[in-house]
């Protein structure tokens, strides 16, 4: 009671420093102020919640967990609640003075945002009272998917299966804008029900110089204006200088915030285990992490085989085309089946592997593709960016942050490039206050992560056919076809599934995963843990 008590104290002369620091306009200040402020506030627990919750009370108005206020969740709801909502939002995140106040809303109808995965967009204007120029009146918002036929099961992933990733990207605005070490959008309001699983995130919005144009990525641009906005799985198609560039910049990027980590200069272990994503067992207690010498660690054995039976038909004949040639050989097949297997049955065993060392270890973005950035090039062309989309972040394996930050790049650049990625992610780590790290078992690790990467995508494979029908494929001529290239029913899911899939697939065959994995159970399962590698019955359940 005495720590809750002197909490709220610090909360409020913080909250007044606030309010004095947001009359005279000075923004990099009042943002450091509110997060100060925010960290102040005793964690706010998520309790998990079940698809039958999501599904009963999505259609239903609660206050948010974090303000206590009621809050929209689509564009016509914010329309509908309106400038005084908006004003009362903004005061109670501390991003407004309790003297101005928000006094019109428009919804942009001309831009609608198509892009991602995870979650609905749409963008906004507003105006003030007392305009500022550290008040943005161009916003973006993000809410969740509706719960339509098209994006029922998106809604249920992202709200159930991914929770509480929505309120770990409210949290990382709300906790950390002032601590990172690149820009992110400014944060002015965010919460999320824990009943009802809606929640409603908003920022200032990029002001990303090709906004609503066709073609990106063609025209020339000034210093200082952002590319884009970038799409997921088109690098080739819009990225306006070497995808090496853009690449390595992620890389210091990801490099220095997890260095930072490591000095103690973004969060606590407290912040970061009670609103953000730490670890999710003991790095030192194999059990926790479902370690079993006589049992495979992923799922059933029958389970997995018919997932893989139908991710191969997949690939090797309905959607073959996007595919490389060898995918339809019985030796790659073979090939695949196998070491899928095999995965499946160490899955719980690897994942205990990348966790143990905490020198490997550090907070990151859950997957930093080029489309979760925004770049620009000062008058000199030297490159920097911003980053976005900060669902899920969270202390995890650093190669695995790796593999998911390239699982949406162009293969060729990623195979071509890795061993200069990790050397220069490995030196900025340390520059940034982590430790040294050895490069052989970072690599091992990135390449290990490419597995349950594949996973998650061969579970995808029965809604890609919904998206895009067998007789569809049929007159499918390569990966550019707008049927399976587009955003389909407002989302990348499609594209990103076959692209993602397709790299999988190659560092298998190109890269020599398989070998990786056989590398880690005779070095690591047997040599240093002294276990005897798991039988063909487990494994294949034979």
């Amino acid at each position: 009671a005495d720590k809750v008590a002197a909490a709220d104290r610090e909360r409020q002369k913080l909250r007044k420093q606030l309010a004095d620091v947001l009359l005279k306009g000075s923004p990099h200040e009042a943002t450091e102020l509110r997060c100060r402020m925010e960290l102040a506030r005793a964690p706010i627990t998520w309790t998990p919640i079940s698809p039958e919750m999501v599904l009963g009370n999505h259609e239903r108005r609660a206050p948010g967990m974090i303000y206590g206020l009621e809050f929209p969740w689509t564009a016509a709801l914010l329309e509908d609640f309106g400038p005084a909502w908006l004003t009362s939002a903004f005061r109670a995140a501390g991003t407004l003075h309790e003297k101005n106040r928000v006094t019109s809303v428009t919804i942009e109808q001309r831009i609608k945002i198509d892009a991602g995965n995870n979650a609905g967009k749409f963008l906004f204007d507003v105006t003030y009272e007392s305009p500022s120029p550290d008040l943005d009146t161009q916003l973006f918002a993000k809410v969740p998917f509706a719960m339509t036929p098209e994006t029922k099961m998106d809604r249920i992933s992202s709200s159930v299966y991914k929770q509480p990733m929505d309120m770990q990207e409210i949290n990382t605005y709300r906790l950390l804008e002032a601590s990172f070490p690149m820009k992110t959008p400014k944060y002015y309001y965010g919460d999320i029900s824990n009943e009802t699983s809606n929640f409603i995130l908003i920022t200032a919005r990029i002001p990303y110089a090709e906004m609503g144009e066709e073609v990106v990525g063609k025209r020339k641009l000034a210093p200082g204006e952002v590319e884009g906005p970038y799409d997921k799985c088109k690098d080739a198609l819009q990225l306006r200088g070497p995808p090496e560039d853009y690449y390595m910049l992620l890389m210091v990027t990801a490099a220095r915030i997890a260095g930072l980590h490591k000095r103690g200069k973004m969060c606590s272990q407290e912040v970061l285990r009670a609103s953000l994503r730490g670890l999710p067992a003991d790095p030192n207690n194999p059990q926790a992490w479902g370690v079993n010498p006589s049992a495979a660690t992923n799922e059933a054995p029958s389970t997995m085989k018919g997932r893989l039976q139908q991710a191969i038909r997949f690939f090797s004949e309905t959607a073959s085309v996007v595919f490389p040639e060898y995918v339809k050989t019985d030796a790659f097949k073979d090939k695949f089946f196998d070491n899928m297997m095999t995965w499946s049955a160490y899955a719980a065993e690897i994942q205990y592997w990348l966790h143990h060392d905490l020198d490997y270890v550090s907070l990151g973005h859950n997957n930093l593709n080029a489309d979760n950035a925004y770049f620009w090039r000062d008058e000199h062309g030297k490159l920097d960016c911003g980053v976005i989309d900060w669902g899920g972040f969270g202390e995890g394996p650093l190669g695995h942050k790796m593999w998911w930050t390239f699982n949406c790049a162009d293969f060729e650049q990623f195979q071509r490039c890795l061993p200069n990625y990790i050397d220069v992610f490995i030196a900025t780590y340390r520059e940034a206050g982590g430790p040294q790290l050895d490069g052989e078992i970072f690599r091992d690790h990135v390449i290990l992560s490419t597995f349950g990467n594949v996973s998650f995508m061969v579970r995808a494979v029965p809604d890609c056919m919904k998206m895009c029908p067998a007789k569809e494929w049929a007159t499918i001529q390569d990966r550019h076809d707008p049927r399976i290239a587009g955003n389909i029913n407002g989302k990348s899911t499609l594209r990103t599934t076959l692209h993602v899939l397709n790299n999988g697939l190659r560092v298998l065959e190109e890269m020599g995963s398989d070998k990786v994995l056989d590398k880690f159970i005779q070095e690591v399962y047997v040599g240093k843990w002294g276990l005897t590698p798991k039988s063909r019955k487990v494994i294949f359940g034979e």
